[in-house]
């Protein structure tokens, strides 16, 4: 299955859901189609899930460097469908932690929002070199080669990513080096179909398959990060590359929803707003219910679970399994539809998180059985606003989730940031998967997966349909964001019975980027890729095929 030809690969249309009919025998959904390329080149090599997934994410950093990329951080569910033992799941946990130096005296508000102190120690190389190693069956280099194709052949520049270098500029100086990397010789951003090569990043990927990750924390690379964080005041050292964990397993977190099984991952990711917001949802929906109502409820539901989030904020070293299961519980759940039955003014809660940040998803899918749904960022739009100059990569500025008062994330030496990242699976009873999927967008992870995932078990809708659908989300203390594209009557809705309504356009960028792939009865499987974003899906009609 040869790449699409990276120069004259055409943005994508905003009017759709990109989907293909069942029938796939394997597949991936990414938000760039030049990813899902890439993860479907995997899989026509007799690669596994794990491959494709690795090779789609590895191919993301490179083309959609403003939203994750070696600099940032990657979390991964993984369902394996082999074993004497019947299916497996587990969580490969790849957030990153704070340098070691770090204190708050070092890294005021301001410099905790973007700049070069406001990065935590880089895992997604580590994180993705794991899952190969464990579950993966290509070697490294070839995981890697689309993402190396794609840094010196180059991609064609999207609307959307105009929009945002243009959006991003202001932040970057013509002359930095930032600017050299990421924009034109004038400093001004790519027009819309400019060929965009990364030669410098192109070296370091090379350098990662010739010498292995832990080049990226011990050799030369390592030394790169340090040389460009002394010379720019930054606080990652070689003691914080070279003591960086591995990604920590982790079980994962499931309900029973509609009769099927709701599997996410849990903190600090945000598995757990999205399990017990579907919980509430459950106990609030009937079938009898109109389309005003259940965006009501999706709304009601996904707010009450944040708020939740902000009153018991839970780090994963204080969990133990019964706090697990009580954080997505029927009896938590069931206090809340009642306040929300009851018109119960809520508790006031300090949001100690906004709503801005970003991120990419993927899912992957093979015909063994195995599947991967993966989330990896480097928070916000460019991160830390802050590129190294050796390496062609945007460091993250995760220390901007960190609240500086008391909070279980709080900001310190070595702290973990809470994030929103929420790959999740929904199974049938028997442990079979029926959909992946996951989204970008923060706060609005939540909101999507939760509306995507009702959108399929109770309105009945494809999942290209349930992706492709209006979208709301509720802020937790303000008003609600709803598409134009909602009938006036949901609009109304949600004014009387949430709050205030701001409109936003049709497909929005804010509301999130689900990717998903579904299998049907026979298990024959289609995708979705999020029209809000450049998403795209490849796969394969029977091994070594490639779909048309």
């Amino acid at each position: 299955a040869a790449m699409i030809p990276l120069a004259t690969h055409r943005p994508l249309g905003q009017d759709r859901a990109i989907r293909r009919p069942a029938g796939w025998t394997c597949g991936v959904a990414a938000a760039h189609p030049l990813a899902a390329s890439a993860g479907q080149e995997m899989l026509r090599l007799g690669g596994n899930a794990v491959d494709a997934a690795c090779a789609a994410a590895w191919a993301l950093g490179v083309c959609e460097p403003g939203e994750s990329g070696l600099g940032g951080q990657t979390t991964m569910l993984i369902h394996l469908a082999g074993g004497k033992n019947g299916p497996r799941r587990l969580v490969l946990d790849g957030h990153s932690h704070a340098p070691a130096s770090l204190t708050r005296k070092l890294v005021g508000p301001r410099a905790q929002q973007r700049g070069i102190r406001s990065t935590t120690v880089p895992s997604t190389p580590a994180t993705l070199d794991e899952a190969l190693r464990r579950f993966g069956t290509l070697s490294l280099a070839t995981v890697l080669g689309p993402a190396m194709r794609l840094a010196f052949e180059g991609y064609a520049i999207t609307r959307l990513q105009r929009r945002l270098l243009k959006w991003t500029a202001p932040f970057f100086a013509p002359d930095s080096q930032e600017s050299r990397l990421f924009f034109g010789e004038d400093g001004a951003p790519h027009r819309v179909g400019f060929c965009f090569r990364q030669p410098v990043l192109g070296r370091t990927l090379e350098r990662l398959a010739l010498h292995g990750v832990r080049d990226f924390y011990e050799g030369e690379i390592a030394r790169a990060i340090t040389r460009d964080m002394e010379l720019r005041g930054g606080l990652i050292d070689a003691a914080d590359l070279k003591d960086l964990s591995l990604p920590v397993e982790r079980e994962p977190m499931e309900i029973e929803y509609r009769g099927r099984r709701v599997v996410s991952i849990p903190p600090p990711g945000g598995g757990a707003q999205v399990l017990l917001a579907l919980r509430i949802l459950e106990g609030l929906l009937r079938p009898k219910d109109d389309l005003a109502s259940w965006h009501v409820y999706v709304a009601q539901s996904t707010r009450a679970a944040f708020r939740e989030r902000e009153r018991w904020p839970d780090h994963p070293l204080d969990m133990s399994p019964s706090i697990a299961r009580w954080m997505v519980s029927a009896q938590r759940s069931q206090r809340l539809v009642e306040d929300i039955r009851e018109h119960r003014e809520p508790e006031r809660v300090r949001d100690t998180m906004g709503e801005d940040g970003n991120t990419t998803h993927l899912c992957a899918a093979d015909p063994q059985g195995n599947v991967v749904s993966l989330t990896q960022s480097i928070q916000s739009v460019f991160g830390a606003k802050v590129a190294n100059p050796e390496l062609g990569f945007v460091y993250n500025n995760y220390l901007s989730t960190c609240p500086r008062s008391p909070h279980p994330y709080r900001l310190g030496p070595g702290s973990l940031p809470q994030s929103n990242a929420a790959p999740t699976l929904v199974l049938d009873q028997e442990g079979r998967p029926l959909l992946a999927l996951g989204s970008a967008g923060s706060r609005r992870i939540t909101s999507s997966v939760v509306q995507v995932i009702s959108g399929v078990l109770d309105r009945g809708l494809l999942v290209a349909e349930a992706v492709v659908a209006p979208r709301a989300h509720a802020l937790i203390s303000g008003p609600v964001w709803l598409e134009r594209s909602a009938p006036i009557e949901v609009g109304a809705a949600l004014a009387r019975e949430v709050g205030p309504v701001k409109s936003l356009p049709h497909l929005n960028y804010k509301l999130g980027a689900v990717q998903a792939l579904q299998w049907d009865e026979s298990g024959q499987l289609s995708a979705a890729a999020d029209p809000r974003r450049d998403g795209g899906v490849a796969g394969l009609e029977a091994v070594g095929v490639e779909s048309p």
